[in-house]
């Protein structure tokens, strides 16, 4: 559900100042992404909405409105409506209600008929004006956010059953995140930055790029990281289901299951190369087509 550039009979606080009727105050949707450990949540952690309108957050404090949040997707025909205090909270929703993209957006509406409603932050259009509001009328607004769920194992068979890249709104130093304590290895990405990567990942000459920058790095740190307590294999496949996923990958690649002391000397950035078919240097190869090589063609034809 998004408001747009809807206009209303009366001022709303929308998110976006542009469409707003009041001066200085502001409402505003925030959460944090993440998948749950088992892989079966869609969390939205930390979740809040930012209002800083008296008069708003006094109607509900008194019960006579309330902070909605709505999560939507439209290939599974999904609409959940949360309703949230003025205090942070989680939102998990199963990952099988989910595919594609999915808007987070949230509103305050009313509960009940509100009479002679005003604000002094009103802009100067309403100053002297109060409203008879209805129930269920909308008063504050954030359209939210669109968000992608595509989290299919069948996607790219060399990394789909040990990674998996989200978006990650809380990154705001332009840094990759990783966690290895999970079922798969978690690569949280900023918003930005990861927006970038989904509307490319799909395209063939970017696969070996991103298996370099992302996959080999992520895979590599979390071994080495394994490595440090020095357990048995046999329980790492325990604790760890993508540890599984990359045993077995070694069999296949090695001809031999892995072994305690193989794993404890492992060369993880090595080994974490050949695993995912050794990337770097066709990475290497394809920046240089894509560059320096189109033009050495070019040049060849002189």
């Amino acid at each position: 559900m998004r408001i747009g550039k809807r206009l209303f009979p009366y001022p709303i606080l929308n998110s976006e100042k542009l469409y707003s009727q009041f001066e200085n105050s502001a409402f505003s949707l925030q959460y944090d992404e993440e998948i749950s450990e088992d892989n079966q949540y869609y969390l939205l952690n930390n979740l809040k909405c930012n209002l800083t309108d008296k008069n708003l957050i006094d109607l509900i404090s008194a019960g006579k409105a309330e902070i909605s949040v709505i999560v939507e997707c439209p290939s599974t025909m999904i609409r959940q409506r949360y309703i949230i205090p003025l205090t942070s909270v989680t939102i998990k929703i199963p990952l099988t209600d989910l595919n594609g993209k999915v808007n987070v957006s949230a509103f305050v509406a009313a509960k009940e008929d509100i009479h002679d409603y005003k604000s002094e932050d009103f802009i100067d259009d309403y100053e002297h004006y109060s409203f008879e509001i209805e129930k269920h009328d909308i008063l504050a607004a954030d359209d939210g956010y669109i968000n992608n769920i595509d989290f299919n194992d069948q996607d790219d068979d060399k990394h789909s059953s040990i990674f998996i890249v989200i978006k990650d709104t809380s990154i705001k130093d332009s840094t990759m995140q990783i966690d290895y304590d999970s079922d798969k290895i978690q690569i949280s990405l900023p918003e930005s930055e990861w927006n970038m990567y989904d509307k490319t990942k799909r395209i063939e000459q970017y696969k070996n790029l991103y298996f370099s920058i992302i996959a080999v790095p992520a895979l590599s740190y979390s071994l080495s990281k394994l490595q440090q307590n020095d357990p048995t294999v046999d329980l790492l496949k325990m604790d760890y289901r993508w540890f599984n996923s990359f045993a077995e990958a070694y069999k296949n690649l090695y001809g031999e299951e892995l072994a305690d002391d193989e794993f404890a000397k492992m060369n993880t950035n090595f080994v974490a190369q050949k695993i995912l078919g050794t990337p770097v240097v066709p990475a290497i190869e394809k920046i240089f087509e894509f560059t320096i090589g189109m033009k050495g063609d070019e040049d060849d034809g002189d």
